[in-house]
């Protein structure tokens, strides 16, 4: 049986278009367009990120420009003494007395004109259940993808027991006649010096 070469090069054709279509979509699964593989990349990205902030001791916090929680870790929730459906959305002025508030407000206010971040701003705050708790926390102005302030974030950490020993040491070092100032290990500042110190050096 004679076969024509037409038929003979359309099935080698047709075979052809067959392997190149099966190597295409096996291709197309294995390379990822660009976009996506950004959008993979971010979502890991913010995992570890969340996984980090959900580890950490200290409080973590976000809040828009009026004051209001958007984004916090547990660590936050435990330190205010609300839950994370309580916590969201709440204004900062709830934890704090109107004297507190005003010099909260002039250290976000600075970071805000300024754009330079807040160290180690102290301040005592009311938790939920009423007990008092002094806490130490930073700021540092958060801006959307366009560079528009949009908010503040930072670290707020419980400083409680520290202020205590600090108060102990104030009662002490006040009752001496030896020369005694204290400072911060992590900012460096002098947070206490004892009475005889400024009799002598005025």
């Amino acid at each position: 049986m004679q076969v024509s070469s037409h038929k003979v090069v359309k099935k080698m054709k047709d075979k052809k278009n067959k392997v190149s279509k099966r190597n295409h979509v096996n291709l197309s699964k294995r390379v990822k367009s660009p976009k996506k593989a950004t959008l993979e990349l971010q979502m890991e990205s913010e995992e570890k990120y969340r996984t980090i902030l959900e580890n950490i001791e200290d409080g973590y916090y976000e809040v828009d420009l009026a004051g209001n929680f958007t984004f916090f870790n547990k660590a936050l929730c435990r330190l205010s003494g609300c839950s994370n459906e309580e916590l969201l959305g709440m204004n900062n002025r709830q934890f704090i007395d109107n004297t507190t508030a005003k010099e909260v407000f002039q250290m976000f206010n600075k970071v805000y004109h300024t754009g330079e971040p807040s160290k180690g701003f102290d301040w005592q705050m009311t938790r939920k259940d009423g007990t008092k708790r002094y806490v130490e926390a930073s700021a540092s102005l958060l801006k959307d993808s366009s560079g528009k302030p949009i908010g503040f974030r930072g670290i707020i950490r419980d400083i409680t027991k520290r202020k205590k020993v600090e108060e102990q040491y104030r009662l002490l070092a006040d009752n001496i006649t030896e020369h005694v100032w204290l400072r911060d290990i992590s900012s460096l500042k002098i947070i206490y010096i004892s009475p005889s110190v400024e009799k002598m050096y005025g």
